[in-house]
């Protein structure tokens, strides 16, 4: 048993030797191979530091060939040259986007001059549209005292005032859709309320002074005088102007003095009027000529209201509606007076089923007095304001001819004077011959 005991003592002894020596020799593995793994580790290191190294010092050579290049000074001196290869890449790459941007630079001049010459050959074209537009307004201005004075010389013409009505009325009727319109009176920002009706009302007044007045004018002189002197109406705008506070220029009073002069030698000539007064000038002369001053009140209350807020072409609108509403206050009197046995009143219209004196009377409430309106608007979209008064200014130059072509009415060489010398002054109050500098 003993014996037993002891080589069991044996064995486990040898066992334990043999798992010393196992841990033994792998603890020596494990050492071994952690140490030929770190020296693998502190070569790659070290090859990686050297080739960094290397890298380094290429890169510092690099440099310094640069710098030569460069012709680099110290003392803080500028570079002559650039770097050889880099100059080469940037004057290739340079010249080649220069290039192109050349190529693309002048593709978009071409295309810029290209539509620049087609913006002021559409210029070009709407300024010499506006021209002619502006041509036919002055000459269908011209025709209306020309076709007024035709319908009093017809078999059994209207009074004034019926003639009046009748044309105001068929006014209102080309009016009518903008009559009708939501913004008859003006945009959102336009001012209303009663005071646009009491100056709409006012602009109506004004105006039935000046065509009115010249409507009577015409029974008792020449059309081609009334439409001179109703054209002397600058002679009187600056006056009003400065009475109600408005500077005035000196150009604007020498255009109002040769304007005066126009008229006091337009009255010298006599014409073919009937009832003449003393020095020459008629009682159709007179009424003209205070057409005329209404007419400045006009234009005068116009620019008022303009500066007020309101909506000029509002006011213009339903300034012919109420022009209609006197007109036919007026008409209804002549009928009134006539009916009534009024000492002196004439036959309302003895011949009111001329269709001829329809026409008359349809064309000028047509043409001079609603498409001439509108027309001169949209004329005056393109052309100056300057240029518009020299063509506008030629509206009685165009009566004369047609009073000389269709009523046979001829001025002598006084009248031809006066009329030229209001025509410059309503030039000379335009400024056309002032200086562009100066006007700048």
């Amino acid at each position: 048993m003993n014996d037993d005991v002891n080589g069991r003592d044996v064995e486990a002894r040898a066992t334990r030797r043999e798992r010393e020596r196992g841990m033994m020799r792998t603890s020596a593995t494990t050492t071994a191979t952690t140490a030929t793994t770190g020296t693998g580790t502190g070569r790659r290191r070290q090859r990686r530091a050297v080739g960094t190294r290397r890298t380094r010092e290429g890169a510092g050579r690099a440099r310094g060939t640069t710098a030569r290049a460069m012709g680099t000074r110290r003392g803080g001196e500028e570079p002559v040259v650039m770097g050889m290869t880099r100059v080469v890449r940037s004057v290739v790459v340079g010249e080649t986007e220069g290039r192109g941007r050349e190529v693309r630079a002048r593709a978009v001049l071409g295309a810029g001059s290209e539509e620049e010459e087609e913006e002021e050959g559409d210029a070009t074209g709407s300024v010499a549209m506006g021209r002619l537009l502006l041509v036919f307004v002055a000459m269908a201005y011209g025709t209306l005292t020309v076709t007024l004075k035709l319908v009093f010389e017809s078999q059994g013409p209207p009074t004034a005032g019926v003639l009046g009505g009748v044309r105001g009325l068929m006014t209102v009727l080309c009016f009518a859709p903008m009559l009708a319109s939501k913004n008859s009176t003006g945009g959102p920002g336009d001012k209303t309320g009663p005071a646009f009706w009491r100056s709409a009302a006012e602009l109506a007044f004004w105006n039935l002074g000046n065509q009115g007045l010249c409507n009577v004018a015409l029974l008792f002189t020449d059309a081609t005088r009334v439409s001179f002197f109703t054209q002397a109406s600058i002679a009187f705008t600056p006056f009003v102007a400065s009475l109600g506070g408005d500077r005035v220029s000196t150009m604007t009073w020498l255009g109002c003095a040769l304007a005066f002069v126009g008229v006091a030698i337009l009255g010298m000539d006599g014409g073919t009027a009937a009832a003449e007064l003393g020095g020459g000038f008629n009682l159709g002369d007179w009424l003209a000529i205070a057409g005329a001053a209404s007419y400045s009140m006009y234009i005068y209350r116009i620019g008022s209201f303009a500066k007020q807020g309101f909506s000029g072409q509002g006011l213009q609108i339903w300034k012919n509606a109420f022009l209609g509403v006197m007109y036919g206050a007026w008409a209804l009197s002549d009928v009134y007076a006539y009916s009534s046995g009024a000492i002196g009143a004439s036959i309302p219209w003895a011949d009111w089923q001329n269709w001829k004196v329809w026409a008359l009377i349809a064309f000028s409430a047509i043409i001079p007095g609603c498409v001439a309106d509108l027309t001169q608007a949209k004329g005056q979209e393109t052309v100056s304001a300057s240029e518009s008064s020299v063509i506008l200014a030629g509206e009685p130059l165009f009566a004369a001819l047609f009073s000389a072509i269709c009523l046979g009415e001829f001025l002598g060489p006084m009248g031809y004077l006066g009329g030229a010398l209001i025509v410059t002054g309503g030039l000379v109050t335009a400024e056309i011959f002032k200086p562009k500098s100066a006007a700048e």
